[in-house]
C-alpha cells in the first residue's frame, strides 16, 4: 500500500509541475517584459534630452535606453521570484543551513477561519486569527502583558462552547459573565466573594458511590489533588505517598459510612484532626469495615502497622495537606454540588474558579481538586457514553446484561461530546502554575484530546513550567497546537522560543584585497536564528509571536477586547 502511495505521490508531483511550470514561466516572462517596458519609459526623457532624433533611430540611443532596460527586467524578474514562490516550487530556495521563515499573507489568511479559538489579529488584513484543530493551547507572557484582556477574555466573549476558567480576581467573571450567560448556564464558585457574584458550590465527594468498582480509583484520585508534590524533594515522596493512603482510606469511610449529608471532606478532615484516642477507635472501626472491597480495612492496617514516630509524621503530613479545609469559605463551597462537571460535555456550561492571588498558596489545592475532578469527570463520562450498546436485559438475564448508552465516535475512532454541536469543553488554566504539579493535567495533555476537552495551559515564562515538571515539560509543547507568546522579559524563555522557531540560510558577501592585485569577492551561504533572543525581547508590545502546528511561525497582534470593534457591546465595562 505504501508503495503504492508513493507512485500517486510521484504522479501527482509530475503532472503538478507539467501544468503549472508554463504559468509560472509564463508569469515570468510577463513580468521580465513589464519591467524592460517600465526601463523604457524612465529612459525616454533623458534620450530627448541628449538627442534630436526621436527614439529608437540612433544606435547611440539604445547606449542609454540598454542599461535602464536591463535594470527593469531584473527588477521585473525578481518581483516574479518573491510574488510566484519559484524558488520552493523549483527547490532552489537555499535551506542547507535552516529553513525558518516567517508565515507569509496567504499562510495567515488560512487562519481567518469563523470558528474556532481567538489567537490573534492578522496585522495585515486586521481579520481575527482562530484555531479550530483539536489539538491543546499554550500561552507564555510575564505579568500585566495583557494575557486577560489578549486571550482569556475574548474566548470567553466568543467561544459557543463549555468553558473552565481560573479566575484569580474574579475579572473575568463580571466582565463575560453576561456574555456566558447567553450561551448557556454560569457557576462561579467564589469562596472569597471578590467577583461580587454568589458562589456555588461543589462537592468533590457528591460523585463517591459507596458500592462503585472504582470507589479506591476516586479516592486516590482525590488524594493526588490533595497532596501536592513538590518538585525536586525526593526526600517528601515518602511521606506524601503515605498520607496519601490514610487519606484514601478515610475519604472511602466516609463515603461508605456517613449519612448523606455528612459526606464531605470537611468530614475527612473532621478525622484526622480527632483526639489520638478517638482517632485509633475511628481506625480500628475502619478495620472491621468490609466495604470497598476491603480497601478501607488495609488502609487502616497499613497506618496501624507503623511506629508510632512513624505513624505521627504521617498524619502530621496529612494533616499540613489538608489544613485549608479549616476555612469554613471552604467548607462551605464544598458542602454540597449544585452542578457536575460532566455536564460540560452534555450542554454549554461554563465555570468560574475565582481564588485571590493572595489566597493562592494557602488554598490552591482547593484550584487543584476541582481541576482535577473536572478532568476525572469529563473522561469517565467520555468512558461510559463510549461503552459498546448491549441488548436490553430480558427476565431473570444477568444484570451484566442491562443496556448501557450508544457509544458516540467520530469517523476517526475518537471519542466525541454527547452533544457533537458543542465542540471540545475549554479550559481556560490561567496562573497554571500555581495548581503545582498536577499528574491529571499531564495525562490530559498527552491523552485526551479525543474524550471533547481542549486544555490551554497560561504561564508566565518556560521556567514555570520546568520547575513544574522537569523533563516531562517537553509534553506540554509537543501536544501544543498553537504555541502563542508575547511579552517576553527573560533569557531563558526567549533563548529557547529561539532555538525552536530555527534557523533561516542568508547570504553574505566577502572581500579581500592585497596590494598589487584586483580584488576579489565571495558569495557564502551561513544559517542565522530567524529571531535571535534579543530580538524577541524587543518585539513590539502589540506583538506577539504564533506558533501554529504545521506552519511557519507567525508575527500577529494582539487582541484587546475593550478596544476592539469585534467585542463592543459583549462585556460589562470595567476600570481599566
Amino acid at each position: 500500500m505504501r508503495g503504492v502511495m508513493l507512485v500517486f505521490g510521484g504522479l501527482f508531483r509530475f503532472f503538478g509541475r507539467l501544468i503549472f511550470t508554463p504559468i509560472l514561466l509564463g508569469w515570468m516572462i510577463g513580468a521580465v517584459v513589464f519591467g524592460a517596458m517600465i526601463g523604457v519609459l524612465v529612459a525616454t526623457p533623458f534620450v530627448f534630452a541628449f538627442f534630436d532624433q526621436p527614439p529608437g533611430e540612433s544606435a547611440w540611443q539604445w547606449l542609454v535606453f540598454g542599461p535602464f532596460i536591463f535594470v527593469g527586467s531584473v527588477f521585473g524578474f525578481q518581483y516574479w521570484r518573491m510574488a510566484s514562490g519559484a524558488d520552493a516550487f523549483f527547490g532552489l530556495s537555499g535551506d542547507s543551513h535552516g529553513s525558518a521563515r516567517f508565515a507569509n499573507r496567504k499562510e495567515l489568511k488560512k487562519l481567518q477561519g469563523e470558528d474556532g479559538l481567538l489567537i490573534g489579529r492578522n496585522p495585515h488584513t486586521g481579520r481575527l486569527l482562530r484555531y479550530n484543530g483539536p489539538a491543546h493551547l499554550i500561552t507564555l507572557a510575564p505579568t500585566r502583558a495583557g494575557k486577560g484582556v489578549g486571550t482569556v477574555i475574548p474566548n470567553l466573549l466568543a467561544a459557543e462552547r463549555s468553558v473552565l476558567v481560573i479566575d484569580p480576581k474574579g475579572e473575568n467573571a463580571r466582565i463575560a459573565g453576561e456574555a456566558r450567560r447567553r450561551f448557556g448556564t454560569v457557576h462561579v464558585l467564589d469562596p472569597f466573594e471578590v467577583s461580587g457574584m454568589p458562589s456555588a458550590a461543589y462537592n468533590p465527594l457528591d460523585r463517591l458511590a459507596p458500592d462503585s468498582l472504582d470507589l479506591g480509583e476516586d479516592a486516590a484520585s482525590l488524594t493526588e489533588a490533595l497532596v501536592m508534590d513538590p518538585p525536586g524533594q525526593v526526600t517528601e515522596a515518602h511521606w506524601n505517598e503515605e498520607a496519601k493512603a490514610i487519606l484514601g482510606g478515610l475519604i472511602m469511610f466516609c463515603v461508605c459510612h456517613e449519612d448523606r449529608n455528612r459526606r464531605t471532606l470537611a468530614t475527612v478532615r473532621e478525622y484526622l484532626t480527632l483526639p489520638p484516642e478517638k482517632l485509633r477507635a475511628l481506625l480500628e472501626l475502619m478495620q472491621d469495615s468490609d466495604a470497598a472491597g476491603g480497601l478501607i480495612a488495609r488502609a487502616a492496617n497499613r497506618f496501624l502497622g507503623k511506629a508510632d514516630r512513624e505513624a505521627a509524621s504521617v498524619l502530621s503530613n496529612a494533616q499540613r495537606h489538608t489544613h485549608f479545609l479549616d476555612s469554613p469559605r471552604i467548607a462551605k463551597v464544598t458542602s454540597r454540588s449544585d452542578f457536575h462537571f460532566s455536564d460540560l460535555r452534555h450542554r454549554i456550561t461554563s465555570v468560574f474558579l475565582v481564588l485571590p492571588p493572595n489566597r493562592m498558596d494557602a488554598y490552591s489545592r482547593w484550584l487543584r481538586l476541582l481541576v482535577s475532578q473536572a478532568l476525572q469527570d469529563i473522561a469517565r463520562d467520555a468512558e461510559v457514553s463510549a461503552t459498546p450498546a448491549r441488548p436490553t436485559q430480558a427476565p431473570g438475564a444477568s444484570p451484566a446484561l442491562s443496556e448501557a448508552p450508544t457509544a458516540p465516535m467520530s469517523a476517526t475512532g475518537r471519542l466525541k461530546a454527547s452533544n457533537p454541536t458543542l465542540g471540545p469543553a475549554l479550559f481556560l488554566l490561567d496562573e497554571f502554575a500555581a495548581l503545582g504539579r498536577l499528574e491529571a493535567v499531564e495525562r490530559a495533555m498527552g491523552l485526551m484530546a479525543g474524550y471533547g476537552l481542549q486544555l490551554w495551559p497560561i504561564l508566565q515564562d518556560m521556567s514555570q513550567l520546568r520547575d513544574l515538571y522537569g523533563e516531562r515539560a517537553g509534553t506540554f509543547i509537543a501536544n501544543a497546537g498553537v504555541q502563542q507568546v508575547f511579552g517576553v522579559n527573560d533569557f531563558e524563555t526567549a533563548k529557547w522560543l529561539s532555538q525552536m522557531i530555527g534557523q533561516e540560510t542568508t547570504g553574505f558577501q566577502t572581500d579581500s584585497y592585497k596590494p598589487g592585485d584586483n580584488p576579489s569577492f565571495s558569495n557564502n551561504l551561513t544559517g542565522r536564528d530567524l529571531l535571535t533572543p534579543d530580538e524577541i525581547m524587543q518585539l513590539r508590545p502589540e506583538n506577539q509571536l504564533l506558533r501554529v502546528q504545521g506552519q511557519a511561525t507567525a508575527v500577529a497582534q494582539k487582541l484587546r477586547y475593550y478596544t476592539d470593534p469585534e467585542f463592543k457591546g459583549l462585556f460589562v465595562p470595567q476600570d481599566q
